[in-house]
């Protein structure tokens, strides 16, 4: 009896140490804080709640999250996964690869240069949140599409965005020297839109705003001396604010109603119908433009600020535990 009970006792030891051993094989999870090199990370990644992780050449092999009041700042490196950041968080990229989506919630804000998106940027924020949660990328590629719904600014510059593009009351979208092959839905934005030597293949719509739009003019917004190009209907209507719309080659229609001022625009061809407030399009008046670039710029610093103070706070935190 005491060697059959010794034996039972044995196998419950041995079951629980299996059980207690099944969480090793599961997915593994890295925190990182501070600073880290080119190595693999087998796993997901997390930085924590108000911590910054830098990285320099590094892989991870799952999915990233960056927690609330978190940075990550990421140079050279490889996830295979999606990226997920939360309240008042930051990513900061460059020359970097992301395989799957980058999602946003009430963040800070997002930074790609020079990087490869695999798959769609979504940014959104919460009504009456207090953070930008704005979506800067230069020079960059997403495979999918870039949809923000966030208080702050939108800008595409010199990159490729292979789906829709859209910016629903943000302060404004800006596109620069910049491609998108889907849709571009421009609306409720507080500051408007410049849209400059760039092409959508797409349909491409523009109302409720009540700032300026800029549709491949010089000026009034920001200079910009080349021609755009939409591939497919463009529709402005319903905005509150000066609309100038010259220097375009529209492949489909180009109409809109309901614009306070009209629009004013010259130089555009037209390969389909022109209707409503468009046809016998006044020439705009001579208009001073505002600093050059000025709305990049201020963003721009933003961002080299927030990097900046991520960047210290991880070099001062050492080596990450990767």
């Amino acid at each position: 009896m005491k060697l059959r009970s010794a034996i039972a006792a044995t196998s419950l030891v041995a079951a629980g140490g299996i059980a207690f051993a099944m969480p090793a094989n599961a997915d593994l999870v890295t925190r990182c804080v501070g600073e880290g090199g080119a190595v693999t990370v087998p796993g997901d990644l997390v930085v924590p709640a108000g911590k910054a992780c830098w990285l320099n050449g590094t892989t991870v092999e799952g999915n990233v999250r960056v927690a609330a009041g978190a940075d990550l700042i990421v140079d050279g490196a490889t996830f295979k996964g999606s990226v997920t950041v939360a309240e008042n968080a930051y990513v900061d990229t460059t020359d970097t690869t992301i395989a799957q989506n980058v999602s946003t919630n009430n963040a800070f804000g997002s930074y790609f240069y020079g990087s490869n998106l695999g798959g769609a940027v979504n940014a959104k924020a919460d009504e009456g949140s207090e953070y930008d949660g704005f979506v800067y990328t230069v020079d960059s590629k997403v495979t999918g599409r870039v949809n923000a719904s966030v208080p702050g600014e939108v800008v595409v510059d010199g990159s490729q965005v292979g789906g829709a593009l859209t910016g629903q009351g943000t302060r404004y979208l800006d596109v620069y020297n910049s491609t998108i092959d889907g849709k571009l839905t421009v609306a409720d934005n507080e500051e408007g839109s410049v849209f400059c030597e760039s092409e959508v293949y797409g349909d491409a719509g523009y109302t409720g705003n009540s700032g300026t739009l800029q549709l491949g003019a010089d000026g009034p917004l920001a200079p910009c001396s080349g021609t755009s190009y939409w591939g497919g209907n463009v529709d402005v209507s319903n905005n509150a604010g000066t609309i100038v719309v010259s220097n375009n080659i529209v492949r489909g229609n180009l109409s809109g109603t309901g614009n306070d001022p009209a629009p004013t625009g010259e130089n555009n061809r037209v390969r389909g119908s022109v209707s409503g407030q468009f046809e016998n399009l006044q020439a705009p008046a001579a208009m001073r433009m505002a600093a050059p670039q000025d709305r990049k710029d201020d963003l721009a610093g933003t961002v080299k600020e927030r990097r900046a103070d991520a960047q210290a706070e991880a070099k001062a935190a050492g080596k990450a535990r990767l």
